[in-house]
Order: C-alpha cells, then structure tokens, then sequence
C-alpha cells in the first residue's frame, strides 16, 4: 500500500509568532500573495474524510460512508462524523491489514532462499510423507514421499509386512490418521547411510532420517496434499506454506502489537511472537535438532484446546489452527531464552551456553534465514529498525586493510558502525542443502549439547571445510572489532570465536552494552538510544501523514511526536489517532 501524499512543510522545529504550529512544525507562510500570513486552508469535511480513510484504510471512502457524512448535518456535525470514523476504522479488522501490509512494506523480508534446486526448502527439518492412492491396498494411509516406495502395497522395500500406525497426527487434531511404512516405525534405532554406507542411527535424535519413524503424533514429518512434495510449502503464493508465514512473521507482529494495544517495544524485546501451527512447527523442529526432546510429547502447539484463549488476529476465530495466534517462542524453541538478562562471556565460561534469549522479530526464523550473515543481518537491522543509513564514504583517505574490516580500509567507514551490531547475530546458521524439506541443519554454535565440534573444524578440514565454518574462519578472527577475543583465548576455546555482546570498550550508536548477548542485546542498546522510537514514529508518521519526517531539517518536530509516542505507552491506535487530530492532518489546499 502506497500512502497518500500530503504535501506539508515543516521548518525545523522553530516557532514563529503568529502562525500556527503543531508539535514544534511550522507551516511556512507564503510570500508576496494576498494570502501572506494567513494559515493554510482547513480542509473541508469530505477531503478529510478521505484522507482519514486513505490513511488508515488504504482506500477511498465508500460511497455510503460519503453519503453518511453528508447526512450528519452541518459542518461541525461532519467533522465529528469523521472523528467516529476514525474511531471505528481503527478497531475494524481492515486497520489491522493496514498494518501488516505497512509492516510488510517497512521490513521487507525476503523469502528464505531455497537450499537447492526448488522447491529444496529445509527450513521446516520435516520429512515430507503422502498419502497411497486409490486402488493400493493401504490407501488413504500416510507414507515417505521416498524411500519406502512399496509401503502402500503393504509391505517393506525386502517384501517383508511394512509397520502400520493409527495415530492422531499434529497435521489433522481430532481425527484418526494411519502411517504405513518406515513412517509407522516406533524403533529406537534405524538404519542411515553416510556417504553411501550403511550406519545404525538414534532415531531419538535424528529425526525422521533412514528408516527412523515420524514420531509421537507425526510430528517429525509433514503431510504434503501437492502434486510434488515440498511445492505447497515451498511457492511464496500459497499464503499457507510455511516459507511465506515464516517471512510474514515479523510483519504480522508489528500488526499484533497494534491491534492489541501493545507496546511496539515488543516488536524486539518481547519473549512471545505470533503464528499459525504450521508456522511453530518450524520452531518446534528447531528446538527437537537441538536435542530438546522433550518437544515431542508437547501438544501445546497444534492441539487447538491447548491453545483457544491465545489472542489472535481480528480475521481468524480463536482456537483456529490457520490464526495468527499469540505463542511464547521459549516453549516452542527452548533455546530461545525466556530471560531478559542472560550473560554468557565464552572468554572467561566454559560451560555450555544455555541460549540466547527471545528478541521478537529479531530472533524469528523469518529475519534470521533471510539473511545467512551476521554482518547482513545487522545491517539489515540497524537500516529497518534504528532509521540507520550505511552509506559509502567520500573523498576520504583510510589506513592500509589487512584483516578487520572494522579497523582497516575504506570498509571500516561502515564496518565499524556495523560490526558492533552484528557481533550479535552470530549464533544462528545454516548448513547443508535440504530436500524435500528435510535434510538442512540450522546450526547454533556453542547452544546446549548439540552444536559443538571439536577444536580442530577451526582448521577448515573435513568434514568442516564448507560452510558454515569456512565462514565462521575466515571471519571470525581474534582481534577484530566482530570478534574482540585474543589468539589465545582462541586456541584455548574456540568457541569463544561466536563472543555475542558487544564488550564494554566498544559502543553501538553511543551506548554501552549491558552485558546481554544475543539479538536481545542489540535491541536493548537501539531502543536505549532512542533510534527505536524515532524509527517507528517516522514509519508511522509517513502511512498517516504521507511522508516521513527529516531528522535533521525537522529534529524538533521529530522529538516532539516521539514524546506523543512514549507518552501512549508507545501504543500505535492512540499515537495515530492523535495524527488524525493534529492540525497539520485537518489542514491542506
């Protein structure tokens, strides 16, 4: 949605004696006119009314909403009939898509790429399963999509009788769903292959691989109704497949928060997101890689009694599965911390580290996948979220590069503004390509008792010569502005290499790390600040007003709307109705 355009003037902040100002901005009169000195027009009921409407709405007044202004009575009666509108609009569910396509807009987050050829999209860490055809002997049932190619005769690749399994599956709550197969296997153990050779594998944590089994009610394995697996997850229209919600993610955030009066501060600092089941699937496998098994018995996710007073968006009923409905991303993906303050300094802390603690959509599947690098995602971050502008430097002279970009070369005019918010995002990474939807892992280095190595992957040998870890060494190098630890601290830990807060020696923005590691720490230092709030004001000022404000030709304005904004509890229904109230929105020619 393009907003409208408005059109208005401001001069910086300074107010001029006589004329009108609103929030320290002062529309100029205008000069050598019969009108000099006279404020701007008011304008009249009916472009308010449709400016009202095109602001929070996204479109024209209807050609009853006009008849009903025009039914009110006299002028005084009209504009209180467009005050009542904008009071209606803004708790009719058309203002929540308001927002989630402004949101949509603001972040611009990209699909996560395919990991191969599409529709190769691993995100999800599910085997794809499909149902036996009519005419089979066990149609209806539910198998492998390969791999197990006579299971719907009944039988094992050997001849052998295949398992069967009558189950209640995550997919189908309240209905009976039958396995066929090696996806009907309860067996502790299965048979893999690595490099072509057969090995006996602990389906307890290795998932659906091999011969292993879905699991308790499946949940290890997705039921895919396309005409190839993977597709209907995979293809950006599908607004059910799981790539396009976990993209959406941060999106319809900003539009929950809205819509549920809360403060847009949990955009990043809060512990809870939204998403409908299919979309907390993909936090639930990521926690079950990490070897949280205990996720496998947990049906708090896809059992709609489980989760039927969860608020949802205006467009879907509670308790629907296909609702963005309010969950805590701990209990789906446990190594995304409940805690606010959790420290972790793997300079000094040899201990595995816990997590890293839940950052709204700052740890969101959606927002990390997007964007595989660390310095990627800070940059993103900062641009997005703190209005930063990284721009190439001009006409100046920069010592010799040799290996920081923070420190070293003409790089460093934007590395050392944005190293300082990328050291924070090295916790998260992909590594092998998926197929069908399983097979790519998402590593979290140094998290738990999984994702650690031995020393030696920091010599780049196999198996750890491809990514990640050809990037985690050649960039993560002692002494460098993204990794401030000494060589020795190194050799003795290498995983104090993923350091993820900002140490007290360094600065982001002007302010000083407490400490927290994680997206969480950067976000604390954004908002500490003030970037933040300046940030969503202004996004929220261009849907309404029609432009955004200039920080350095309208600081004073600028300041006084973000006083607006904190003084509503940083809300976005009452900032934006007092927009709508203001005298720059009631006036124009």
């Amino acid at each position: 949605m393009l907003p409208f355009l408005v059109g208005l003037g401001c001069s910086g902040g300074v107010s001029q004696p006589g004329f009108p100002t609103d929030g320290g901005c002062v529309e100029q009169p205008p000069e050598n006119t019969p009108d000099a000195g006279a404020p701007a027009d008011v304008l009249t009921p009916t472009r308010l009314l449709r400016r009202a409407s095109l602001a929070l709405k996204g479109e024209v007044p209807t050609e009853a909403e006009y008849a009903q202004l025009e039914s009110a009575g006299d002028e005084a009666a009209q504009r209180a009939f467009v005050a009542s509108f904008v009071d209606r609009t803004l708790q009719d569910p058309t203002f929540y898509r308001t927002l989630f396509e402004t949101a949509r807009d603001w972040f611009n987050i990209p699909p996560a790429a395919p990991t191969a050829d599409a529709p190769e999209y691993g995100l999800q860490q599910q085997r794809a399963v499909v149902q036996c055809p009519a005419g089979t002997p066990k149609a209806g049932a539910w198998r492998y999509f390969r791999g197990d190619d006579k299971a719907c005769q009944g039988q094992r690749p050997d001849g052998t009788p295949a398992d069967e399994r009558t189950i209640e599956s995550w997919w189908e709550p309240g209905a009976t769903t039958v396995l066929v197969g090696y996806a009907a296997s309860v067996s502790a153990t299965g048979q893999g292959s690595v490099n072509g050779n057969p090995v006996t594998i602990t389906c307890l944590t290795a998932g659906p691989d091999g011969t292993c089994g879905c699991g308790p009610n499946a949940v290890r394995c997705h039921a895919d109704v396309g005409s190839y697996a993977g597709w209907e997850n995979f293809v950006p229209y599908n607004p059910q497949g799981q790539r396009r919600l976990v993209a959406e993610e941060p999106a319809r955030l900003f539009a929950h928060l809205g819509w549920h009066d809360r403060p847009m501060t949990d955009l990043i600092l809060g512990a809870y997101s939204v998403g409908p089941t299919r979309l907390q699937a993909a936090y639930v496998m990521q926690g079950l890689s990490g070897g949280a098994t205990s996720l496998l018995d947990d049906d708090s996710w896809w059992r709609p009694s489980r989760f039927s007073s969860a608020p949802v968006d205006p467009e879907h009923s509670a308790g629907d599965p296909l609702a963005w409905r309010e969950y805590s991303v701990p209990d789906r993906l446990p190594f995304l911390l409940a805690e606010r303050d959790y420290r972790y300094d793997p300079r000094t802390q040899t201990a595995a580290m816990k997590g890293i603690p839940a950052a709204g959509m700052l740890t969101s599947l959606g927002f990390l996948n997007a964007y595989p690098r660390e310095r990627v995602r800070g940059a993103r971050a900062l641009e997005t979220l703190a209005c930063e502008v990284l721009s190439p430097p001009q006409g100046q002279t920069f010592n010799e590069y040799r290996r920081d970009p923070g420190t070293e070369g003409p790089c460093q005019h934007c590395h050392r503004r944005l190293d300082p918010a990328a050291i924070h995002f090295k916790r998260y990474a992909k590594k092998n390509y998926g197929f069908e939807g399983f097979g790519a892992a998402y590593l979290m280095p140094g998290i738990g008792s999984v994702w650690h190595w031995p020393a030696h992957w920091r010599q780049g040998t196999y198996p750890y010569e491809g990514d990640p870890f050809s990037h985690w060494n050649r960039w993560y190098s002692p002494d460098t502005l993204l990794t401030p630890v000494t060589e020795a601290q190194a050799q003795a830990n290498p995983e104090a290499v993923f350091i993820d807060f900002l140490p007290p020696e360094h600065t982001l923005l002007g302010q000083t790390s407490d400490g927290t590691v994680g997206p969480l720490g950067f976000a604390k230092m954004i908002l500490a600040s003030g970037s933040f709030d300046r940030c969503v004001v202004r996004h929220l000022h261009a849907q309404v007003m029609g432009r955004d404000i200039d920080p350095t030709r309208e600081a004073g304005y600028l300041d006084d709307q973000v006083a607006r904004f904190i003084a509503s509890g940083r809300k976005v229904r009452p900032y934006v109705k007092a927009l709508t109230q203001s005298d720059l929105f009631q006036r124009g020619r």
